[in-house]
């Protein structure tokens, strides 16, 4: 049961990619997958390379490992994120869990 107050709103998640209620919901059941198989990584790294695997292109992407293994980072990346054992799957493949 909810409660509504009027004049106050619920709070409501940051969509900086405006994600749909569906894409919302896919990107959950990707996120739980994730964890499954890769439980050493964190929330955080987790959540940003399946974003930019949901929003960037092909392209974009190995524009970015690329650009991942040439400059420096700031921040510390994950062993996992940077060695060669995660590949870019065809978008046919399906992460979703079987229902």
């Amino acid at each position: 049961m909810t409660l509504a107050i009027e004049g106050l709103e619920r709070t409501k998640h940051a969509n900086p990619y405006n994600y749909t209620e569906e894409q919302l919901a896919l990107k959950d059941q990707y996120m739980r997958q994730i964890k499954l198989l890769y439980p050493d990584v964190s929330q955080y790294w987790a959540e940003l390379a399946l974003d930019i695997c949901l929003t960037k292109s092909e392209e974009e992407q190995k524009e970015i490992m690329k650009r991942i293994d040439t400059e420096p980072s700031k921040n510390k990346i994950p062993e996992i994120l940077t060695s060669n054992k995660l590949e870019i799957l065809d978008s046919s493949d399906n992460l979703a869990i079987n229902n």
